[in-house]
């Protein structure tokens, strides 16, 4: 057996123990508060000892500072990685909207934790997670600023809209279920075309009877980005 094999089973092993730990402590963490569960009942719901969790966690903190990674310092992470927007606004919202809605259905318990627990946070934890949601939302900002120029988004202001595409993901982690009829990744993909339908011209106007009103308000949107364009230059 190659060396390297051992260690790579053994820290499966290991991550694998690790997120049942977590999965175990967030649920309990939702029934009971933070501050209602103990280490020995997150034992005990796993069926295990309170030492092999203490093997992973040195408390209750510790588990709570591991979901805030996971899932907020995560999101900022991800953010970060996507691709300058101005090369396609409309794929960069795309891809933005696809990963955090992917992160959030596939951590949904430790989502709602983080948001519920914040007050037990040490102060530098609780400004880490700050900047990476601040990240986020200034990612989602950016990449919408970036269409609203481009022509291809509608003239809206992009921080509400980025706070609305952003919540959409969000809401996500209460009422998604891994056991429910729809998958996962068909969640993400049509919270993906919601999104782009809420800010994408062409298919606003497409979907619009071509009345004296909506002329007007069209034009009227026309002439705010060309004022915009013309700031810009």
């Amino acid at each position: 057996m190659p060396e390297s094999s051992v260690p790579a089973s053994k820290s499966s092993r290991r991550e694998l123990l690790q997120e049942s730990i977590l999965e175990a402590a967030s649920t309990l963490f939702i029934q009971r508060g933070f501050q209602g569960t103990s280490m020995g009942d997150i034992a005990e719901a796993m069926g295990v000892t309170r030492t092999a969790i203490y093997y992973y966690f040195r408390n209750k903190e510790a588990i709570l500072r591991e979901l805030t990674t996971e899932v907020t310092g995560m999101a900022g992470k991800l953010a970060s990685q996507v691709e300058d927007p101005h090369d396609d606004p409309i794929e960069a919202l795309r891809q933005l909207v696809l990963q955090h809605a992917k992160l959030i259905l596939s951590h949904p318990l430790q989502f709602r934790v983080v948001e519920r627990n914040e007050e037990n946070l040490s102060p530098a934890l609780r400004k880490s997670a700050d900047a990476s949601r601040r990240l986020v939302l200034s990612r989602f900002q950016t990449v919408i600023e970036a269409g609203i120029k481009a022509g291809q988004f509608r003239v809206v202001d992009p921080k509400i809209a980025a706070f609305a595409i952003i919540g959409m993901c969000n809401w996500c982690a209460w009422w998604f279920s891994a056991e429910g009829k729809v998958p996962l990744n068909d969640v993400a993909q049509m919270l993906a075309t919601f999104a782009l339908q809420s800010v994408v011209r062409g298919e606003e106007r497409r979907s619009r009877e071509n009345s004296v009103d909506e002329s007007l308000r069209q034009l009227r949107e026309d002439l705010s980005l060309l004022e915009k364009r013309l700031q810009n230059t």
